[in-house]
């Protein structure tokens, strides 16, 4: 009979994490389907922005299912790593693509920046 294998303050972990996951999920697919329009995560070209969500939702579908059939008492599949390994470096390369892209439109406006705590001219 399949059953939770956890005590209560494991179960109520995982049942956060699994709700963190979809939540992240559900935000990084806003960000693939829809790039440029609330909730925006991040801020660059259309292709940054979709390459964070898909890593985002990777990370939101591999953190989901590692969290529930840790609760069900079962070994996490390797597919999971797979999804942890392809998200990290999807994450980190959009941040950096991102944070590039903003550098140099602020260098294309001669520094001035919008925004609470930017410089302005």
């Amino acid at each position: 009979m399949l059953g939770i294998q956890t005590d209560a303050l494991d179960t109520a972990g995982g049942v956060f994490m699994t709700v963190l996951a979809l939540g992240c999920t559900w935000l990084g697919g806003q960000a693939v389907l829809r790039p440029h329009r609330p909730p925006q995560p991040i801020v660059g070209p259309v292709w940054v922005a979709r390459t964070w969500g898909l890593a985002y939702v990777l990370l939101g579908i591999a953190m989901a299912a590692k969290m529930t059939t840790m609760l069900a008492g079962e070994e996490p599949a390797w597919p999971m790593a797979v999804l942890y390994w392809a998200a990290g470096p999807l994450l980190i390369f959009s941040v950096t693509a991102a944070g590039a892209s903003q550098w140099r439109a602020r260098r294309r406006t001669g520094g001035a920046v919008s925004g609470r705590h930017g410089r302005h001219k």
